[in-house]
C-alpha cells in the first residue's frame, strides 16, 4: 500500500500533480492538509487532466482547488470482510489506511482493492473448470476509446478524463488501429508544456503492438505477450475484426490460470505446493471463500497417504464465524497400480458442524480435487492422452497415458 502514489504538500500547483503522477505506478496524488494534519484530499490523473483541458494555468492553479475530499480511514488491523462492506457502501474517493496508534500507513489503490476481493472473496466459480481462452477468461471492458490517427492531443486528454478510460487507440482508415496512448503517457508530454490543440496522437503514440484472436488459449497468449513485451494488445474476433483491447490488468488474469509445470517423480512431494498456488491464485495461505452467503478460510493444508488403503488424505485448518477454527478430513481413493483407473471415489470423514458438513463438505471436495486432479494432469505428456493412475503397495503414484491412435479408440 505504499507505493502507488505521491505525497504532495498542500501549496503544491497542478504541475506539481503532472510530474508526480508521471511514473506508471502512481495512480493517485494525496495532498496533505495544511499545517501536517494528516491527509486532505486526493487528485488522480483524469481529475488533473479535465483541469488541465479548461484551459487552468499548471503553473499557478493550486492542486487543492480540484482534489476529492471524500476519504475513508480505515485501522490497518480491520477484517477484510468488514472493510470490503464498508467501501462498497460508502464508495469514497480514497481510502486510506492507519495503523493502531493513528498514523497514516499507506494508501489503498483500485487495483488493491480489486486484488484483495478476489484473494478473500472467492466466488463458487473457483470450483469451475478453468477457463482455456481469452475469450473465456476475460471479459474485455470499456478501458479505451478509438480516434482517428490524426486527432490532436486535446481529443485525446478529453477521453482521458473519464476514469474507466485508462488508454485511447489510434485508428487509421485503412490499416485498423495502429497505435496507443496512456493517461501517464500523455502527462509526460503535458509536462513537457507542448500545445495539444497542435500535436497529434500519430507522432506520440506506441506503435509496438500484438494482435490476438480472441480463441487464442491462454497459455499461447501469456508467452507471445511475454516474449514480444508490446505496448499493446489488441484482441480480434474470428474473422480478424478488431474486437477489443487486453489491459494490463486483463493480462494479470490471464496470467493466474497459467498451470504451473510440475515434474511428476511418482511421490506427492509437489502436490500442496501445486494445491496451496491454485487454490489461492498465487497469493498464499490464509484465503476466504464464500459461498451460500456464508464464509470459510482455510488456514492451512496438509496432505499424507495410507499406503494400505490407497487413499490420499487432505486435512483443511478451517475456520467460520459460526464455528471457529477446526480441521477437514478428506480421503480419495486413488485405487491400486494393478487396475489403474481415470477416476478416484472421494470419501468424506469429518466430524464437524453441520454448516461445514451440509454447506461446504461437498464444496471442499470438489475444488480439492480439481486442484489434484490439475496437478496429475500437469505431469502428461500428451494433453490429448487419457491418464491413468493407482498406487502400489509402498503409497506411490503410478501414472499411464493411453494415447489415441488413427480411427481408433482410446
Amino acid at each position: 500500500m505504499k507505493d502507488e502514489f505521491a505525497l504532495l504538500p498542500h501549496n503544491s500547483v497542478l504541475s506539481d500533480v503532472s510530474k508526480a503522477l508521471t511514473p506508471v505506478k502512481n495512480s493517485a496524488a494525496l495532498i496533505r492538509a495544511p499545517k501536517g494534519k494528516g491527509i486532505a484530499g486526493i487528485i488522480k490523473a483524469q481529475v488533473l487532466l479535465s483541469a488541465l483541458t479548461q484551459g487552468e494555468d499548471p503553473l499557478t492553479f493550486k492542486a487543492s482547488e480540484i482534489m476529492s475530499t471524500n476519504l475513508l480511514r480505515l485501522k490497518s488491523e480491520t477484517p477484510i470482510k468488514i472493510a470490503i462492506e464498508k467501501i462498497t457502501e460508502l464508495r469514497p474517493d480514497a481510502v486510506l489506511v492507519i495503523d493502531s496508534d493513528g498514523v497514516f500507513a499507506g494508501y489503498l489503490s483500485a487495483e488493491d482493492f480489486r486484488e484483495m476481493k478476489s484473494r478473500f472473496l472467492i466466488s463458487d466459480d473457483v470450483a469451475k473448470s478453468l477457463p482455456k481462452t481469452i475469450e473465456e477468461a476475460v471479459k474485455l471492458r470499456d478501458e479505451f476509446r478509438l480516434v482517428p490517427a490524426n486527432s490532436t492531443l486535446d481529443k485525446v486528454s478529453l477521453l482521458l478524463r473519464r476514469p474507466s478510460v485508462q488508454f485511447v487507440l489510434a485508428q487509421d482508415k485503412k490499416k485498423g488501429v495502429v497505435g496507443i496512448i496512456s493517461v501517464q503517457q500523455i502527462l509526460s508530454i503535458f509536462s513537457k508544456k507542448t500545445n495539444p490543440e497542435k500535436e497529434r496522437i500519430k507522432t506520440h503514440m506506441k506503435s509496438n503492438l500484438l494482435r490476438l484472436r480472441i480463441d487464442t488459449p491462454i497459455v499461447t497468449a501469456v508467452e507471445a505477450i511475454k516474449e514480444r513485451e508490446p505496448e499493446g494488445v489488441l484482441v480480434l474476433d474470428r474473422e480478424g475484426k478488431f474486437h477489443g483491447f487486453l489491459s494490463p490488468d486483463d493480462f494479470r488474469k490471464l496470467t493466474t490460470y497459467i498451470v504451473p509445470e510440475v515434474q511428476h517423480d511418482g511421490t506427492f512431494d509437489s502436490l500442496m505446493p501445486f494445491y496451496i498456488e491454485r487454490v489461492s491464485q498465487g497469493n498464499g495461505l490464509p484465503i476466504v471463500l464464500t459461498h451460500a452467503g456464508s464464509s470459510i478460510a482455510i488456514h492451512d493444508a496438509r496432505a499424507n497417504l495410507e499406503a494400505q488403503t490407497h487413499a490420499l488424505i487432505l486435512n483443511l485448518e478451517v475456520s467460520t464465524l459460526e464455528t471457529g477454527k477446526t480441521s477437514l478430513q478428506f480421503k480419495f481413493d486413488l485405487g491400486l497400480a494393478s487396475s489403474m483407473s481415470p477416476s478416484a471415489k472421494a470419501l468424506r470423514d469429518v466430524e464437524a458442524p453441520p454448516i461445514l458438513q451440509h454447506v461446504w463438505g461437498d464444496l471442499l471436495i470438489n475444488l480439492s480435487w480439481l486442484m489434484i486432479s490439475q496437478w496429475m494432469d500437469a505431469g502428461r505428456n500428451d494433453s490429448s492422452s487419457l491418464l491413468l493412475y493407482g498406487m502400489d503397495e509402498n503409497g506411490k503414484l503410478i501414472f499411464e497415458e493411453l494415447k489415441r491412435d488413427s480411427g481408433d479408440d482410446f
